[in-house]
């Protein structure tokens, strides 16, 4: 070999080699990508996963806590998980209709109806946040968490009878009790707490103290059925009965 070729031969390795590096590099940087996206997916699933676990603020109008007006089951299924999510249940209704709906939380002071306008369960149209509070035999259950439900400004589950008017800066109307529609709050009167609009409605339940003493227990049968009773009524005041439920309608 001559010497003259020599320089060349050498030339020629080394733009060889440092092809060779330049490619391992870029398939080392080729095979890494695909794990650093799929751990950033990973991540913000879990970030949206903690968000929504968390979410229990009302809005409404809105939203209740990750339900929207677009939320379907699945994609509760999604963020929240089976143990969050009782799918493909059945709600019941007033006078025993069977609704279409799904279950948050079931059996806890958390615990939310979700009624579907659609079979699919795609279109959420009634959120009903309904604790379990008292168990089959309708006695309290004893150590139950308050629920983490609430609207932005306070109102929440266990919310007195005195507070709500206070809030409303005058007596409203409720409902009598023991039957479908008992204990709902049916006017506000014009009150701070009459709805600006359809959209931002929230429809309030009150029930009676589940252990009652006796001036409770008699004030009690003065407010049964379907009648309405203003909360400044004595006996409502001597009741005082609290939010046992909250619904929304999108």
């Amino acid at each position: 070999m001559s010497s003259a070729f020599l320089p060349i031969l050498l030339l020629a390795v080394a733009l060889s080699a440092c092809q060779s590096s330049s490619s391992t590099n870029n398939q080392s940087e080729s095979g890494n990508q695909p794990k650093s996206l799929a751990a950033t997916a990973k991540r913000a699933s879990h970030d949206e996963t903690a968000v929504a676990t968390n979410d229990f603020l009302i809005i409404p109008g809105e939203r209740v806590g990750p339900i929207k007006p677009t939320t379907s089951e699945a994609e509760l299924l999604r963020l929240l998980g089976p143990s969050v999510v009782t799918a493909g249940d059945t709600i019941y209704g007033a006078e025993g209709a069977e609704l279409i709906g799904t279950t948050l939380y079931e059996g806890t002071s958390d615990e939310v109806q979700i009624i579907y306008a659609d079979e699919k369960r795609t279109k959420p149209e009634t959120i009903r946040i309904r604790p379990k509070l008292v168990d089959d035999e309708g006695l309290p259950i004893p150590n139950v968490a308050p629920s983490r439900w609430t609207t932005a400004d306070g109102l929440r589950i266990g919310t007195t009878l005195k507070e709500l008017e206070k809030r409303n800066g005058k007596p409203f109307k409720v409902w009598g009790f023991e039957w479908d529609y008992g204990g709902m709050v049916s006017n506000w009167q014009g009150g701070k707490l009459t709805p600006s609009n359809k959209k931002s409605f929230i429809s309030i339940g009150l029930g009676a103290p589940v252990i009652r003493i006796p001036a409770q227990e008699k004030a009690y049968t003065k407010l049964m059925g379907d009648s309405e009773f203003l909360s400044s009524d004595e006996a409502m005041k001597i009741l005082n009965p609290t939010v046992v439920s909250l619904s929304e309608n999108f």
